[in-house]
């Protein structure tokens, strides 16, 4: 059964446009500063994206465009982060992915934990949107809201495939929050023999594969009660985006399973969008 991200991506919007009309009659308007580094096409893709959907449910996007000069100088850039900090009218703050090598985990660090709407800092007060977006297949599938989903998820044996900071590692760090039990957690990267690969998909209930390259392990070794969520992301020769497992590999081989596009990727935006309102709904409660 293949699970439409923009379908369930839509729900997320219904929420989104409730909290809207709260902030809109306190005259604030959600604002989401993107700072991008690079002029590659897959972060333009992800940026304009984020404009696109932005603009249509109501979120203000603006983009500040470092160029390769303006990288080698943290100073200045440590000084932009720390000033959009400061402004109430900046609610999220992102370092879009990926970003040039002068941008490092010492500039993402000054972002203020309220405007990490990304997730990626630890004591951020805002979930991963890729996590959250597995978590929705999840209860989609399994017909659960989010709190009970966790415990049931105890039950079931689920394999990570790669660890990236952008993507397996916020459904690591998502799970750890959630108090997952990790035990039931197998993660395969470059480094993992064949031999564990095969023991940990063997009966694997949950597969999450965030590599971003095709077929990184054997698609044969997926069962048929599998689950596929598939947010790994690269580009073809044709400058097309493309996920980890082509659908007309696994579509007959798991259960369940998303496709790239139209699935996680969906889902992500609207979380990130969603992260955004809430950061500035907080601003009414504080």
């Amino acid at each position: 059964m293949k699970i439409s991200g923009k379908e369930l991506a839509a729900e997320v919007y219904e929420g989104i446009q409730k909290k809207l009309v709260i902030l809109k009659k306190r005259n604030i308007l959600p604002t989401l500063i993107i700072v991008k580094s690079s002029n590659i096409d897959a972060v333009n893709n992800y940026i304009g994206q984020k404009v696109k959907k932005g603009e249509k449910v109501g979120i203000k996007v603006e983009i500040i465009e470092l160029v390769d000069h303006d990288c080698k100088y943290k100073k200045e850039i440590r000084e932009k982060i720390i000033q959009i900090n400061k402004s109430l009218k900046n609610h999220g703050i992102i370092l879009q992915k990926p970003s040039n090598v002068y941008i490092d985990e010492e500039i993402e660090s000054l972002i203020d934990i309220n405007k990490d709407v990304d997730g990626f800092l630890a004591m951020s007060v805002h979930k991963p949107p890729v996590y959250r977006g597995v978590l929705k297949v999840l209860e989609h599938i399994f017909s659960l809201k989010e709190q009970n989903l966790i415990s049931y998820l105890k039950t079931k044996k689920i394999v990570l495939i790669g660890k990236g900071k952008t993507g397996g590692q916020t459904v690591i760090s998502g799970l750890e929050t959630d108090g997952f039990d990790m035990s039931r957690l197998h993660i395969i990267d470059s480094k993992t023999p064949d031999t564990k690969i095969k023991e940990y998909m063997s009966g694997a209930d949950i597969i999450v594969s965030a590599v971003g390259k095709s077929n990184p392990v054997d698609f044969k070794l997926f069962s048929n009660n599998t689950i596929l969520i598939d947010i790994g992301v690269h580009f073809d020769n044709q400058n097309k985006i493309k996920g980890d497992f082509n659908e007309g590999d696994v579509k007959e081989q798991v259960s369940s399973y998303t496709t790239t596009p139209g699935g996680i990727g969906a889902l992500t935006v609207a979380y990130l969008m969603d992260n955004v309102v809430n950061a500035a709904m907080d601003t009414i409660i504080n």
